[in-house]
């Protein structure tokens, strides 16, 4: 199907409210759902009809979440770890085909839901997920990651084919592999945003200021992306940052998809239960997160947040909800 949304995305329009997106797709199928995901690869649940509906399942309660608060909302593909070389270590025995099959698969499921589901009032951008191949936790050099312009080509062509209205690289660490892919992505003629993934104390890897990594890769990219993110961090580890951040880099700030807990990703990694943090706390950081950042047009969760978090996010950001 032709992208709806690709060329006017909505949420970039003038005095619009701010859009909701989904909470940790992932964390939310392993540890509340009981799905195994190897890898953490939720595209592979696209390989049966159960699997599918499980992750229709996931995305429905964040479409009725964002028609009760009568806003849009940003529905991102299952293809974090989509790409050839991860599609390898999952045993598929095409790589590339897996590629193109689960894009496709991808949007097809996106797209019905929007057909049932938007309105004029909601409107549905389907976002093209990309993720690094590198572990974006433990890659401490800013070298061009290995989902680098070699690796990510054929997944961004295969979601641009398969009908996304833009592109998303989650969760990265690398201001390297940031330039690198917003120019696949203009190659493609896709509008993208780039959302990092900072530490404790609210830098990258390597201890890289945010701020000016953002003002680097848009210079290397004549201010391509259409805005930037931080995701898979807790608004405690970054708010000091932001405070202190220059306006200018703070405008180019759109997208918040916070972490439930304030553990670090290491503490994360190594947890064997689901850290839902504090709710009722993370939503109300998002108020200050918002004051600072006038720009932000599309707020989320990532790890270990699911549809409570995300409506209580909303509730302190758009105000009481109506009913569906």
């Amino acid at each position: 199907m032709a992208p709806k949304y690709r060329d006017h995305l909505p949420h970039l329009e003038p005095n619009r409210k701010p859009f909701l997106a989904e909470g940790g797709l992932e964390t939310d199928l392993i540890f509340r759902k009981g799905v195994s995901l190897p890898h953490f690869a939720a595209f592979t649940l696209l390989d049966t009809p159960e699997g599918t509906q499980t992750l229709r399942d996931c995305y429905t309660p964040y479409i009725h979440l964002a028609r009760r608060h009568r806003t849009g909302l940003i529905l991102q593909t299952p293809t974090w770890r989509l790409s050839e070389p991860w599609a390898r270590r999952l045993n598929y025995t095409d790589p590339a085909e897996k590629v193109i099959n689960a894009s496709r698969e991808s949007v097809e499921l996106l797209e019905s839901l929007r057909d049932e589901f938007e309105t004029e009032e909601t409107p549905i951008v389907i976002s093209g997920s990309l993720g690094s191949l590198a572990d974006a936790y433990k890659s401490t050099h800013d070298t061009p990651s290995l989902n680098g312009p070699a690796t990510a080509r054929s997944q961004i062509s295969a979601l641009a084919a398969a009908g996304v209205d833009m592109l998303a690289l989650m969760t990265t660490s690398s201001p390297t592999e940031a330039i690198a892919i917003i120019e696949l992505a203009r190659d493609a003629g896709l509008p993208i945003t780039v959302s990092f993934s900072l530490e404790t104390d609210g830098t990258l890897l390597g201890n890289r200021a945010f701020g000016i990594a953002l003002s680097h890769v848009d210079a290397a990219t004549d201010s391509y992306a259409s805005y930037f993110g931080i995701n898979c961090a807790h608004p405690s580890h970054f708010l000091p940052i932001l405070r202190t951040m220059h306006p200018d880099q703070r405008k180019r700030i759109g997208l918040i998809r916070a972490n439930a807990s304030e553990k670090s990703h290491k503490e994360l990694d190594n947890s064997a239960v689901l850290e839902r943090g504090d709710v009722e706390g993370l939503a109300e950081s998002y108020k200050e997160v918002c004051e600072l950042l006038p720009m932000v047009m599309v707020v989320g969760g990532c790890c270990g947040t699911d549809e409570e978090h995300v409506a209580a996010i909303a509730e302190k950001v758009l105000g009481k909800s109506e009913e569906d």
